[in-house]
Parts: structure tokens; C-alpha cells; sequence
């Protein structure tokens, strides 16, 4: 991720703007003073950066649950920073700025934050999930011209490698986004989607929460899918394709065909390497057979007048806050002033989590940098959390 290091952090006179980026405030860590946060927006996409000591000097980087895309925005942020307040720089990754291939955010990626599946194409929905070097998003995307394709990927020199193929390309049939497909799919309308691709995930064998294949995955997956749609797995791991089969077989009624080392219709990079090794390729596809209940369209994620920063900082619980079905950790509270700041929590599921701060600023709170996805899992957690910002609770 782009940073600096630098050999002091004086605290600018803020709201300060350069270059089309603004500055708007500095929150200090309330239990680690030396530690902040600057509140940036370019582009008009806002974003946080960290603050933090760091070997005999001070590190300035992206904070990475709001890090923007793409990482063009960060450094040039961060090069404002140095322009506008001049630090001596130890050491700094944010060069050639100017040569970037992605100076500002392209039309094909969209924001989570302003997602509306209303707004999709009236055409077949595929979407791939991990799409790594793209080579297979791609492919699909230009031999299926009258097929709309979403690509989920959260590995950001990927997801940038992507965009400037489609906009090399002038591929207009492909949208690419920034986000935990696991929560994506929550998104989507019932019976919407005809294909679902997840190519050679990360096996996560010391993790297996971690996989994006599980039974509340699958759940959503054959809510989305169109009666007759697929989700199709293909891995080189056998250890992933035996877990898989267990997840896929628990469904009380379900379609699977299984495949072993056939070919596909365009090969990434390493299962080339796979197939030199010798290993075999295991392909699963789950076809849904009915259709299913609509989803719940809306949520409402506001809040009403919320306690001061440094009350909720007084208020602070001493654990998290355990329920069934969904969870709430306070991790870290952040004063811009007496009673302005951030606090940073997470919440939501237990296997896949939403992460967020939600900023109090005069004397109105709310989500930073965009609101929750808009599942009913977040939506129960974010109640919880409006009775403590509001002080009921």
C-alpha cells in the first residue's frame, strides 16, 4: 500500500485543500495520543490516513478499511502532504504518480457504496468471484457481448490490472467491484443471476472460516440464481473440492455435476503451472432448481442525535457485545475535538464481518466512509449500535 515515512508529524491547520484534494480534520487515538487519523477526500472519494510512529520517525499510509480506489487518489493525498507541509521524507513508495495508468476512478468500477441492483442491465447476470489476473472475466466478457458480468475482487494491484484491460479494451459489458463477495451476494435480487464462477480460491486450509464457500454462501447463491442458473467451482485442490461436496450435498435437494481435469475455457497463469505439476483440476456445478422468496430491499442504517465523542468514549464496553445470530466490537475511539471523532467497530456476521467507523460531527453521526451492506444480519447489528451512539443503552 502507498505510505510515507517522515521525521516528525506536526498537526496542519485544517480544513486545507491542494491539488483537488482536501484535508478536512485530524483524529487522535484516545488511547494511543501519538496515533491519528487525517480525514481526506479526492476526487470525491473520501478516505482516511493513518498516522503512526514508526522506527525513529512517523509512518503515513492508507487506513485500509476506507482505502480508495484507485491507489492513485492515496498517493496523491500523500504527496500533497508533502508538498503542502514539507517533511523530511526517510523513505516514500508514492513515485511516478503522474505516469499512473489510473489517475482517477474508471466507469467500470463501482462503489459499494452507491450499488443499487435496480440500476443492472436488462440482460443475463454472470458474476466471478476472485478473478485474480482476469484472464477468465475477460474472456467472458468479450465472447458474451449480450451478457452483463460483474468481477468481485479484493486484491487491489488485480483489480487494477483489470480495469485498464477494460478500459484498453473498451469493454462496456463488465462492471468490477471492490468487495467481500460473501456480502455482495446479499445484495442481489432473487432469482437475478444465471451464472456464478468461483475459480481456484484460496484453500484457507488453516482457516476454513475463511472460504467463500460455506452453507450460508451457498444459501445465497441458489437465492440468486435463476431456476436453471449455476455456481460453478473449479479448484486444484482436492482437500477444497472434498470440503465443497460436503457443503454442496447437505441441501436437501440439489443438482451437482462433477468434473475432473477438464478442459476450460480459458486457463489462468497458475493452473498452467498446475498442469505442468500434474495435479488434477476438480469442477463442481450446482444448478438451481426453484425459484425463491424475494429479499428484503431496504434498511434503514441512520442515526438520530448521537452522545458526544468523549461521552462515548466514557461509555466505552468492556467486551463485545455477543448475540446469536450477529456481533458488535467497539475497537478504537478517535477525538477530533471534545465532542467530534470517530469510532472504529466491527460487526455483523461472525464468519464474514462488516467493517466500518462511524463518524459524530456536529452533532450528527454516521457511517464512514459509506454505510453497511443492507443484509438483515448488519441491520440487527446496527441497531444495537444506534442505541449505545444515542445513549438508550
Amino acid at each position: 500500500m502507498p505510505h510515507i515515512r517522515i521525521d516528525r508529524f506536526k498537526e496542519p491547520l485544517l480544513p486545507f485543500e491542494q491539488a483537488g484534494v482536501r484535508f478536512e480534520w485530524y483524529a487522535k487515538n484516545l488511547e494511543h495520543e501519538n496515533e491519528g487519523l487525517l480525514g481526506v477526500e479526492a476526487e470525491g472519494v473520501p478516505f482516511l490516513l493513518q498516522v503512526k510512529p514508526k522506527e525513529n520517525g512517523v509512518l503515513i499510509k492508507g487506513e485500509k478499511i476506507t482505502r480508495p480506489s484507485p491507489n492513485t487518489l492515496l498517493k496523491r493525498a500523500l504527496q500533497v502532504y508533502v508538498d503542502t507541509f514539507g517533511p523530511k521524507v526517510l523513505q516514500s513508495n508514492i513515485a511516478n504518480i503522474e505516469r499512473a495508468k489510473l489517475v482517477r476512478p474508471p466507469e467500470a468500477l463501482k462503489d459499494i457504496s452507491e450499488f443499487d441492483a435496480s440500476c443492472l442491465p436488462d440482460k443475463p447476470l454472470w458474476i466471478e468471484i476472485g478473478f485474480g489476473s482476469g484472464r477468465h472475466l475477460l474472456h467472458q466478457a468479450k465472447r458474451n457481448p449480450d451478457v452483463h458480468l460483474i468481477g468481485l475482487e479484493i486484491h487491489r494491484p488485480s483489480l487494477e490490472q483489470v480495469l485498464r484491460r477494460i478500459e484498453l479494451d473498451s469493454i462496456e459489458n463488465l462492471w468490477v467491484i471492490d468487495y467481500d463477495a460473501r456480502l455482495f451476494m446479499e445484495l442481489l435480487p432473487s432469482d437475478r443471476v444465471d451464472r456464478i464462477f468461483v475459480h481456484f480460491p484460496v484453500p484457507w486450509d488453516k482457516k476454513p472460516h475463511r472460504r467463500v464457500i460455506s452453507d450460508s454462501f451457498l444459501e445465497e447463491s441458489l437465492r440468486v440464481l435463476r431456476p436453471g442458473g449455476t455456481l460453478e467451482l473449479r479448484t486444484d485442490s482436492e482437500n477444497y473440492y472434498r470440503y465443497a461436496m460436503e457443503v454442496f450435498t447437505k441441501k436437501e435437494r440439489v443438482k451437482l455435476t462433477l468434473f475432473k481435469n477438464i478442459e476450460a475455457a480459458v486457463r489462468s497463469k497458475y493452473e498452467d503451472r498446475w498442469l505442468r505439476m500434474g495435479k488434477n483440476i476438480y469442477e463442481i456445478h450446482v444448478e438451481s432448481l426453484s425459484t425463491s422468496d424475494p429479499r428484503q430491499e431496504s434498511y434503514d442504517f441512520s442515526f438520530l442525535t448521537p452522545e458526544s465523542l468523549s461521552g462515548l468514549f466514557e461509555r466505552r464496553p468492556t467486551k463485545a457485545w455477543i448475540e446469536r445470530d450477529f456481533f458488535v466490537h467497539l475497537e478504537r475511539f478517535y477525538s477530533i475535538n471534545g465532542s467530534d471523532g470517530l469510532v472504529r467497530l466491527s460487526f455483523g456476521s461472525f464468519d464474514r464481518p462488516e467493517h466500518k467507523f462511524v463518524l459524530v460531527r456536529d452533532g450528527v453521526a454516521s457511517y464512514y466512509p459509506h454505510a453497511p451492506v443492507a443484509t438483515r444480519t448488519n441491520y440487527m447489528a446496527h441497531r444495537l449500535i444506534r442505541e449505545w451512539i444515542e445513549c438508550k443503552r
